[in-house]
């Protein structure tokens, strides 16, 4: 069985961990209420709905989709709140209030998904005709349109350099106890590089690090990988047929939403009863997917901290207090990354945090692509996110203290995303984001171009000096986009330009560039580094 959290060895923040129960008691019990249907009305359902479907016609695996839903979500959010004259997640831009936010939004999603699904553009550029056939054509609905791009292309912007596509290499272990490729197939480690990525709310990756799994040779680990060689084995006689169905409902494997996309689907069915305006709907699902990418970054860094051994690396060659069962097969395909802990359990433990502080302690349904024909029922979020850790044993593919620490570590990072996002009006100072190059290795004349962002007020102009030389002013537009003017290379050969973005409130954000000016002409040219 699953630990309870009083006994899981995770160490983390007690006062937060404190806080999740007494936010449970506080709220009022809501009935079941059947899933509605999605109409084209609500932007938010639509556009979370899109996300759903490119996750699983893409096979796009549970890290990557994490950040997807989230740079989605916080897209959608921005614009509303921007329109609103309000401080944003990640940017605010300049933008009359008379812009209709609902053909805004879809805008922004549909920029997002664009860029990060671009195998399915054709079906969300369908997507977005269908929302926009809402509004008449003419000025008011292009303003529209091309206000949510600017806010989604900011957001991609801040984002583009968070470290999702760092390249790292992990070693494979030999040792008891080390993580390697594992049957069927020996998939190299997938995304060893999430837990050095950027969070969005977490002051760090490891913040919420658990203590460690049990050592390979003492009671508590072979007391666990016992239970799961009896329970999660494919043919196993322990394993009851609701375990087995539990097993496979949340297995959330490539072509299903994955468990991120499947706590969404889990949240749209329940809003449409929930009386949410369109603001609130947008921060809803802001709040929820920037718990579960945190949760999948906290979920990674442990995973390839540890590095420890999957149940099946352990039952095969003898550590579960047995004799090496080399024919031993777990009832699911074993996931490319290290045991320790649970990603399936991290999300949920994050997702099941924020929607009952949101949405509160109520009974709901759940179906899933991978399961057709099967709906589950719950008492509560929290239940459903325990129900989901113990699927990874029946499964045969976690272990029992995976799954506690998985769900410990989860529901920290939930709350800390509900603080974090209580303090959304918070000036967090501007930031400088230059565009890259046109192409990797191109040596040739090009004005540099980047953003200047700030969450709280729109930035108006950056200064920049060169070499040292006299500082001047540079114009930003309403979408945050500047240019640097062209630069004589004649007065210097490689050049160091320094840019500043001050905000209203007086933050300051530089950048440093590193200029090569070296071949004849008229301009600076690239490429170029930014410090």
């Amino acid at each position: 069985m699953i630990r309870s959290e009083a006994s899981s060895r995770a160490r983390l923040a007690p006062a937060i961990l404190t806080s999740i129960g007494a936010m449970a008691l506080a709220l009022s019990v809501t009935p079941a209420h059947a899933e509605p249907d999605r109409t084209s009305s609500d932007p938010v359902l639509v556009w979370i709905e899109q996300s759903n479907r490119a996750i699983q016609e893409t096979a796009a695996d549970p890290f990557r989709a994490s950040r997807a839903l989230a740079l989605e979500s916080i897209a959608v959010l921005d614009t509303v709140r921007s329109i609103a004259s309000a401080p944003g997640f990640l940017v605010r831009l300049s933008g009359p209030r008379d812009l209709k936010p609902t053909i805004a939004t879809a805008a922004a999603a549909h920029t997002v998904l664009s860029r990060l699904f671009p195998a399915r553009r054709v079906a969300l550029d369908q997507a977005l005709s269908a929302s926009l056939a809402e509004e008449p054509a003419g000025p008011a609905r292009d303003r529209a349109v091309a206000f949510g791009k600017a806010v989604a292309e900011a957001v991609l912007a801040r984002r583009e350099h968070d470290g999702w596509n760092a390249t790292v290499s992990v070693e494979n272990g030999a040792a008891s106890g080390q993580w390697r490729p594992t049957p069927p197939d020996f998939k190299p480690p997938e995304d060893p590089q999430w837990g050095s990525m950027t969070p969005f709310v977490m002051s760090k990756q490891n913040q919420f690090r658990p203590a460690g799994p049990p050592a390979p040779g003492s009671a508590a680990f072979r007391e666990a990988a016992a239970a799961v060689a009896a329970m999660g084995a494919a043919q196993s006689a322990e394993r009851t047929a609701e375990q087995t169905e539990i097993a496979h409902f949340w297995s959330d494997a490539a072509g299903t939403y994955g468990p991120a996309g499947h706590w969404n689907a889990i949240a749209a069915s329940l809003v449409p009863s929930s009386g949410l305006g369109l603001e609130a709907e947008a921060e809803l699902f802001a709040e929820l997917n920037v718990a579960i990418a945190d949760a999948g970054v906290a979920v990674a860094e442990t995973k390839y901290n540890y590095r420890f051994w999957r149940p099946i690396t352990a039952i095969r060659e003898g550590a579960a207090g047995a004799l090496p069962n080399p024919e031993w097969s777990p009832l699911l395909t074993t996931p490319n990354h290290p045991s320790y802990v649970s990603g399936h359990s991290g999300f949920s433990g994050a997702a099941a945090t924020v929607l009952t502080a949101r949405l509160g302690v109520r009974e709901f349904t759940s179906t899933d692509p991978g399961s057709p024909g099967v709906t589950r029922s719950f008492t509560s979020f929290q239940q459903a996110a325990e129900e989901v850790a113990m699927s990874r044993e029946y499964g045969g593919v976690h272990y029992s203290f995976d799954n506690a620490d998985g769900l410990a570590a989860g529901r920290a990072v939930g709350a800390w995303t509900l603080a974090a996002f209580h303090r959304i009006g918070e000036d967090r100072g501007p930031i400088i984001v230059m565009d890259p190059p046109s192409g990797p290795g191109q040596h040739r004349a090009q004005a540099l171009e980047g953003f200047a962002l700030d969450n709280f007020l729109p930035v108006r102009t950056v200064t920049a000096r060169v070499d040292g030389g006299e500082r001047f002013n540079i114009a930003v537009d309403d979408r945050g986009r500047f240019t640097l003017p062209h630069l004589r290379p004649g007065q210097f050969g490689q050049a160091e330009a320094v840019l500043v973005a001050t905000s209203a409130t007086g933050h300051a954000a530089i950048a440093k560039l590193m200029l090569d000016g070296g071949t004849p002409g008229s301009v600076v040219t690239v490429p170029f580094t930014v410090k």
